[in-house]
């Protein structure tokens, strides 16, 4: 990625009721304080309880956490391109705004970069440029 866009950011969709979506902490954990490595934990329900877990796990996600927002929780995931409705789910956005992945499912470290990695495909494919 060029060096004066902003890295990608992680999007992860969070509900403490979501027992996969907990399991994926640590590895959020791990990664949100590397290099080119963006998080943002978009609270969906129980916001007390859901910052709560986030803390435990480490004070710089719950820093990372937004929401809840004002829809049921099945509609915001709609809205973020999961047709389903359904947890675990995460996305990335380019610095652009464009979402660049989705993935449905437990996060790994791999996963992670490899959704992070579709953004800087995006940029450099024939004809793209960033504005």
């Amino acid at each position: 990625m060029p060096p004066d866009l902003p890295p990608p950011v992680l999007e992860v969709f969070y509900s403490p009721t979501c027992a996969p979506c907990r399991l994926e902490l640590p590895v959020l954990a791990e990664l949100s304080g590397g290099p080119g490595v963006s998080v943002r934990i978009v609270i969906l329900d129980q916001e007390l309880r859901a910052r709560s877990e986030l803390r435990e796990v480490s004070a710089s996600l719950e820093a990372r956490a937004i929401g809840p927002a004002s829809i049921a929780p099945g509609d915001v995931l709609r809205a973020a391109g999961n047709d389903r409705g359904i947890l675990p789910y995460a996305r990335t956005v380019g610095s652009e705004g464009r979402v660049c992945s989705t993935w449905s499912g437990m996060l790994t470290v791999g996963r992670v970069k490899s959704l992070l990695a579709a953004c800087t495909a995006l940029l450099t494919l024939p004809g793209r440029s960033p504005s």
